[in-house]
């Protein structure tokens, strides 16, 4: 990720953005760059920022200190313009000023590997007709686990981590420069060590001084009956294993529902067209309703204008997490024929003039029209 980084730049808001707008640029940036979806070379890099982004602007303490010192490129706001600000430099400046990962020299090694766990990131895809009711699935996923064999410490059992030569075991070293403020002193940390204190010399065999161990788990994931389009459940604690005692990472599973060929949805509620016949619009009749439980009867009422609409209750969504559906909005459409023969235009024909002498009579307005010079 390059430098100058701008939480609001990255979800593409002004910072005026509320809440409704981050959640909207949030959902459609992380539907274009999930790295199971998208086909870019930097999908994975861009979901982790965009995530990092939404995480820290919709919480309004964090976005509330994060405005405090702008953009994150150079220095901050009122800070040192020679380089003493606090400026970030990349991402995971970011994730050790505001969550926490950051040392003082006085810290132990231990606490200074003390590092939460990544997320995991998958999807589900549903159709519409699985939102009827809870919906349970197995997913696949390859985590890092703490190595059994060294319990994460990355040195070969029976072995021990070495103080570190360069940093004394401080995990950062001191650097002097001189500005045009005079000399100043800053620390960095110690790149020999990578800010451990400590080195190890022999390295665990099986993790390969990594620490973890690639493992593959199967998790069960019940998704709520009433799940919309876009929602991200989030299972605690299956995301990979964290360092030096820090807590597992989450597993986050984004829900995509596939649209439906004839109900369009809306929160709970289904919207249908229903195509209905002239006479039974006029005459009033029975129909037989689609619905996502099955065939139900409607009613519709002598004279029934085209495209009034019904409502039935109960027959839409389930609500998410919470008691009762939504309902079932249905559209009465005139169905118009196509083709007519001899003895059904003569019908109509009859019918027009019949109402046509009805609304003379009357005054109406259909026969000024017809008669209209």
């Amino acid at each position: 990720m390059a430098d100058n980084i701008d939480l609001y730049e990255i979800l593409g808001v002004s910072r005026e953005a509320g809440a409704d707008e981050l959640k909207r640029a949030y959902r459609k940036l992380a539907r274009q760059y999930h790295p199971d979806v998208s086909e870019a070379a930097d999908a994975d890099e861009r979901f982790k920022e965009i995530n990092l982004a939404y995480e820290v602007l919709s919480d309004p303490d964090k976005r509330r200190q994060y405005d405090q010192f702008g953009t994150t490129g150079g220095a901050a706001q009122g800070g040192d313009p020679f380089g003493g600000g606090m400026g970030f430099g990349n991402i995971s400046d970011i994730f050790e000023y505001f969550f926490g990962g950051g040392f003082s020299p006085g810290q132990s090694g231990r606490n200074r590997e003390y590092q939460p766990g990544e997320n995991l990131h998958r999807s589900i895809h549903l159709k519409l007709e699985d939102c009827l009711e809870d919906y349970s699935t197995e997913l696949k996923v390859q985590r890092r686990e703490t190595c059994e064999a060294c319990g994460g410490s990355r040195a070969e059992p029976g072995s021990q981590p070495e103080t570190c030569q360069t940093c004394g075991g401080q995990g950062v070293v001191l650097q002097v420069r001189d500005t045009l403020l005079g000399r100043m002193q800053s620390t960095s940390t110690c790149p020999h060590c990578q800010g451990m204190g400590y080195t190890i010399s022999t390295p665990c065999k099986s993790c390969r001084g990594s620490g973890f161990k690639e493992r593959e788990r199967k998790i069960e994931v019940t998704v709520p009956a009433g799940i919309d389009d876009g929602n991200v459940l989030r299972i605690g604690g299956q995301g990979h294993s964290g360092r030096g005692g820090g807590p597992a990472g989450d597993l986050l599973v984004s829900i995509t529902v596939e649209p439906h060929a004839s109900f369009q949805r809306r929160g709970a509620d289904l919207y249908v067209e229903l195509p209905v016949h002239y006479a039974d619009l006029v005459l009033g009749t029975t129909v037989t309703v689609e619905t996502l439980y099955g065939e139900e009867q409607l009613r519709i009422p002598a004279g029934t204008q085209s495209h009034h609409v019904f409502q039935m209750r109960g027959m839409g969504l389930p609500r998410c997490q919470r008691s009762g559906k939504g309902e079932l909005h249905v559209r009465a459409i005139l169905s118009v024929p196509r083709r007519l023969n001899k003895q059904q235009r003569e019908l109509l024909n009859q019918l027009r003039e019949q109402d046509i002498k009805a609304d003379k009579k009357a005054g109406g307005i259909l026969y000024r029209l017809l008669n209209r010079k």
